[in-house]
């Protein structure tokens, strides 16, 4: 379990993108089927596809509900109570998580550190982000107007109450997997809608290397001055 565990943890930044809101089982699944498809056919190899009928206690359906039910625990997650679930999926109800850096209470001090990246020990060794980290960068950010630091969307299109959704925090100067525990501002990050963050770590995976947002801005084709704190 451990081993699985430390797969998924591998996964689990690429996939927040999304799980934005709330999220069940099923949308984690079906994020990693599509986005991750070399873990989830890893799960599938141990345990087969699941569902009713497979003869099998386990399946990775299971693994990722415990995988879920752990950070829920470790207070990396909430967890939301039951909804109704997907048709087929086997039980009535669903349990329904909720990142817990998305409903962090604000302040606004602007220049407040974060201490991140202290690997602990639990059932698996795992890298800790410090949560609240995000509303602190936006809460920073409302001062001059939100906007992507790429593509400068503001979200002004979407609803008031949904529109802080669009936009993700990035560690700007230096990957989150870079290892060691390090002090962070929020001037150390940069305010990317979902969109642009997915395609700056795609292209951080295609070219080999480390890409800071104004570099990412050039090669995209945005030649203007986004919008700064």
């Amino acid at each position: 379990m451990a081993e699985l565990f430390a797969m998924l943890d591998d996964e689990w930044e690429g996939l927040q993108p999304y799980l934005g809101g709330t999220f069940t089982t099923q949308t984690f699944r079906s994020a990693l089927e599509h986005n991750a498809p070399h873990a989830w056919a890893k799960l599938v190899e141990r345990y087969g596809p699941g569902g009713k009928g497979s003869g099998k206690f386990y399946s990775p359906s299971n693994i990722l509900y415990n995988y879920l039910n752990d950070k829920a625990r470790n207070s990396l997650i909430i967890r939301r109570g039951f909804v109704p679930s997907e048709k087929g999926w086997g039980t009535r109800i669903v349990i329904q998580w909720q990142i817990a850096d998305a409903v962090a209470p604000a302040t606004s001090e602007e220049d407040k550190k974060f201490i991140e990246g202290r690997e602990e020990r639990r059932q698996h060794l795992f890298r800790e982000r410090k949560a609240g980290l995000r509303q602190e960068l936006l809460s920073a950010r409302k001062r001059v107007g939100l906007s992507c630091d790429i593509c400068e969307l503001t979200g002004s299109h979407l609803a008031k109450d949904i529109s802080e959704s669009v936009f993700e925090a990035h560690h700007n100067k230096e990957p989150f997997s870079t290892p060691g525990e390090r002090t962070v501002t929020v001037k150390d990050m940069a305010l990317l809608c979902a969109n642009c963050h997915r395609l700056l770590h795609r292209l951080v995976t295609l070219k080999g290397r480390w890409f800071e947002v104004e570099e990412a801005r050039l090669e995209f084709g945005f030649e203007f001055q986004a919008s700064s704190a």
